[in-house]
């Protein structure tokens, strides 16, 4: 009994973004059983959102796919992981989700694959951008899955420890300690690699992702890109800012690495120097994004974090009368944050935080979802617990999450599992005027 409850301890502290060990922790909760029927909660704290089907929406009075040109509205969702080391491919659950949670129930035969490249020139390795068309049934809403694999920036951290698997040290370890240990030598390096060397080329990796995005039609993407970094000297950079829609679905560290990009483009003076650059710059004003945060770590990671410019100001930019609107960066960001409580290292991020260390000048609105993504077992008579690998990791399978991403939550258009699954408490920031 002793050995099972200290794995179990074991299991909660080395949480993290890979699916070992959920089979050894769910082979100890079900010795306790398990109900038939699902009770885990759902609990949307924040003001009411609508999801991707609101950006979709946009295109149902434009002609059908194939009849117009490559200038027709598409919709960009932006994915990008956290920690431990990722192929692509690594977004297709998540992305079939969302599909089927929109209508989009059509896709195209192939990716397209983006090869990234820095603006600093040179060699170094970005990562590259899966993307995934995906269409409704009518050929009418248009979607393109955009998905991130950047943990090649962070293979040479790990090099450092790569001696570790070697036979002459595993064989001295019992065979779970060393799947433990495998598991920690993937993910351990990348927070610590993100807070050190490899904080800004990971930045640029979500940076160039978001630059094609805002800078080409599914069309205009050949199937291969490669050697072409995306920058103010690229023709027809950000001439889809305006036109299309953007949204951010990011995972654990994903999420801070996405932040921290948008920071610091608002900061970044060159943005705004060239003519396209202020074109970008005027059109992302007017613009409203969603970020869906999963298992998001963006507290955690706050630690060591040069303070913003501007925090705790959003009425100086983001109202319709404010004063210096024509200073925010977007018209309002949405920060959605969506995690299991007992995910131990998930973070919520109440209004309070996001006042004292987001930059004002994104317009932050903060919606947070506490949502049981991992099943609460009753261990042997000692107390509750839930598998925390499954609470971090199983986020992409859980069609509540896949619903509220869709449709959101608060108002009639929801989706009929989170009307009938998740409560809703509404924040109205108006009952502080």
């Amino acid at each position: 009994m002793s050995g099972r409850i200290l794995l179990c301890a074991v299991l909660l502290v080395l949480a993290g973004c890979q699916s070992f060990g959920r089979g050894v922790a769910e082979a100890l909760l079900e010795a306790s059983g398990r109900s038939t029927e699902d009770t885990r909660r759902c609990e949307v704290v924040g003001p009411a959102f609508e999801g991707l089907e609101s950006l979709l929406a946009k295109q149902d009075g434009l002609p059908p796919i194939g009849e117009a040109g490559p200038g027709r509205r598409q919709l960009k969702i932006l994915y990008i992981h956290g920690i431990g080391t990722h192929l692509p491919g690594h977004g297709s659950a998540l992305a079939d989700r969302l599909a089927r949670a929109t209508g989009l129930v059509v896709t195209a035969p192939r990716s397209k694959r983006i090869v990234l490249a820095s603006l600093l020139g040179g060699a170094e390795a970005l990562g590259e951008i899966n993307v995934i068309r995906m269409v409704d049934a009518r050929r009418q809403r248009d979607a393109a899955f955009y998905e991130l694999t950047w943990s090649a920036i962070n293979r040479r951290a790990k090099e450092a420890i790569g001696f570790d698997q070697s036979s002459y040290f595993t064989s001295r370890r019992a065979s779970i300690n060393q799947a433990m240990r495998a598991f920690v030598n993937d993910v351990a390096p990348d927070p610590i690699a993100f807070a050190g060397v490899n904080r800004e080329r990971i930045l640029r990796a979500v940076g160039q992702s978001l630059c094609w995005a805002a800078s080409r039609s599914w069309d205009e993407l050949p199937v291969l890109t490669r050697g072409v970094a995306c920058g103010p000297d690229l023709p027809g950079f950000g001439s889809r800012v305006g036109r299309d829609d953007l949204a951010f679905v990011t995972h654990s560290l994903g999420s801070r690495a996405a932040l921290d990009a948008l920071q610091q483009l608002v900061s970044l003076p060159a943005l705004a120097e060239r003519p396209a650059g202020r074109r970008v710059v005027a059109a992302f004003r007017d613009t409203v994004v969603p970020v869906f945060m999963l298992s998001n770590q963006l507290p955690l990671l706050e630690a060591g974090v040069e303070p913003q410019e501007i925090r705790g100001q959003t009425a100086r930019f983001c109202r319709p009368d404010s004063p210096e609107r024509e200073r925010r960066f977007f018209a309002r960001t949405d920060l959605v944050a969506i995690g299991d409580p007992n995910d131990v290292m998930s973070y919520p991020v109440p209004v309070e935080w996001v006042d004292a260390y987001v930059e004002s000048r994104l317009c932050p609105r903060p919606i947070n979802v506490f949502i049981d993504i991992a099943a609460i077992q009753n261990l042997f008579g000692l107390g509750e617990v839930a598998n925390p690998l499954t609470a971090h990791t199983a986020y992409d399978t859980d069609e509540r999450v896949a619903a509220l991403i869709a449709r959101g939550a608060g108002h009639p258009g929801a989706a009929p599992i989170v009307r009938s699954r998740c409560s809703f408490r509404e924040v109205d920031e108006a009952l502080l005027r």
